[in-house]
């Protein structure tokens, strides 16, 4: 069914109904005005006193032939002659009731033969003066026949221009679509990716205007996507490029005290090594966070691994992250949850994800309240939820670190690129980022909590 409406639609489809109504409706025409054509001939020339007045003049042009040529009622050669000249006229010439001359068979000897012809008295005969006396002649004028063929040249010439119309007007909405598709390429050609393409039926010609529209959208959600990525990555470097001034002005004054031998020290000296270190290593961090993010930021669509369940998928990277942290001081509470349901995700992005979830805590975290990681189940995702509070004594230390906000722009990166998502939140004093994954199955099982 399908197949058979996509055939009436196409444009061939279309060309040969539009070629064969055109067809139909000029043949119908042509045998209507043919037929009034013939009838209006007709009843015209059913007129007998137009017949005899037509007849008339052929006959008065008869007696000037035989007055100028000074023919004779059997003198055929010259009859003849005017009869051939006339072309449609027919005579017959009667002397004495005698004929002695019939158009119709020129060649034929009546007057030696003296053989009495047909000559009815009903039919209308008019006298010519010949040179040997007068006669009787009767004329038969095929007047209507050339009417008849005119009439037939006309007729059809008519029925042609009604089907070259009919195929003008029903292609011309096309061609002026054609015409509307050309001028708007043009628009796309300018940069105005903005402009819808118009789409008007079903045929090949609106698929390849679909298409085209297809391709203008494709192309304006590439170059906004292009533009959001060079505006982020200008962003990026803007910001990096403020935070590696601070470390890196600090780093200077201490080469240059050192430099300068004024610190004598060793103690003091001791101590502008180690915040050289600090600083160098600080810098360190942020070049190593510019290349993650470079790295996430050209990465697509990860590979992901096989179903597994968030406790199945996670347990390694909690309990590492878990012993990390009360080594650091923290104190952690954790509600995996049970849940039969599973996830795909990439296990390298996993631990790229701890390793930025766990640094951001240690730097900005306040030890005094406790991390908690609980699950998260949802009717189409499920992921993980990190709490902690804020150290706001750690203020300065954030500003000057982690302003770019680097690690958690990694998260929604990689989030993404696995099909999830990713949500940081703040609160007052405590600080939550949420990461969520689409099930494996799409299937909405009973939560186990």
């Amino acid at each position: 069914m399908e197949s058979v409406r996509k055939r009436r639609s196409s444009l061939y489809f279309e060309l040969a109904a539009l070629l064969l109504a055109a067809v139909i409706i000029s043949g119908i025409f042509f045998a209507v005005i043919n037929r009034i054509g013939s009838w209006i001939i007709t009843e015209r020339f059913s007129d007998g006193d137009y017949l005899e007045e037509l007849c008339a003049g052929y006959l008065d042009d008869l007696q000037d032939y035989v007055n100028e040529e000074q023919v004779a009622s059997g003198d055929s050669a010259k009859l003849t002659e005017w009869v051939k000249k006339q072309k449609i006229v027919s005579i017959q010439v009667y002397k004495d009731e005698i004929l002695t001359y019939d158009s119709n068979y020129p060649d034929a000897a009546f007057e030696d033969a003296a053989v009495e012809g047909d000559y009815y008295e009903w039919e209308y005969y008019y006298t010519i003066r010949f040179e040997d006396g007068t006669a009787d002649v009767f004329l038969y004028g095929f007047f209507s026949y050339p009417l008849y063929g005119y009439a037939l040249i006309a007729e059809i010439l008519l029925s042609v221009l009604l089907l070259i119309l009919i195929v003008i007007l029903g292609i011309r909405k096309r061609v002026r679509y054609i015409g509307r598709l050309k001028a708007e390429c043009e628009i796309l050609g300018n940069g105005d990716l903005d402009y819808q393409v118009t789409v008007q039926g079903r045929d090949e010609l609106a698929l390849l205007a679909r298409g085209l529209d297809n391709m203008r959208t494709a192309l304006r959600a590439s170059n906004e996507k292009e533009a959001e990525l060079t505006a982020a990555n200008r962003r990026m470097i803007t910001e990096m490029s403020h935070d590696l001034r601070t470390p890196l002005t600090s780093l200077l004054i201490y080469t240059e005290i050192l430099g300068k031998k004024a610190v004598k020290d060793p103690e003091k000296l001791a101590e502008y090594v180690e915040k050289i270190e600090k600083k160098a290593r600080q810098i360190k961090q942020l070049s190593d966070n510019i290349f993650e993010y470079a790295l996430i930021t050209e990465e697509s669509e990860a590979e992901l691994g096989e179903p597994q369940t968030l406790r199945e998928l996670f347990y390694d990277p909690l309990s590492e992250m878990t012993a990390y942290l009360e080594e650091q001081g923290f104190a952690v509470k954790m509600k995996p949850g049970k849940d039969s349901r599973q996830i795909r995700a990439n296990e390298e992005y996993i631990n790229r994800i701890m390793d930025n979830i766990v640094s951001n805590i240690v730097k900005y975290a306040d030890r005094s309240t406790s991390v908690e990681i609980d699950a998260v189940y949802t009717e189409g995702y499920g992921g993980l939820t990190f709490r902690n509070g804020i150290a706001r004594k750690n203020e300065d230390k954030k500003r000057t670190e982690g302003s770019t906000n680097i690690g958690l722009h990694n998260i929604e990166k990689m989030m993404k690129n696995m099909g999830g998502s990713c949500r940081a939140e703040e609160a007052g004093e405590r600080f939550e980022i949420t990461v969520l994954f689409p099930w494996a199955d799409g299937k909405d099982e009973k939560l186990e909590r």
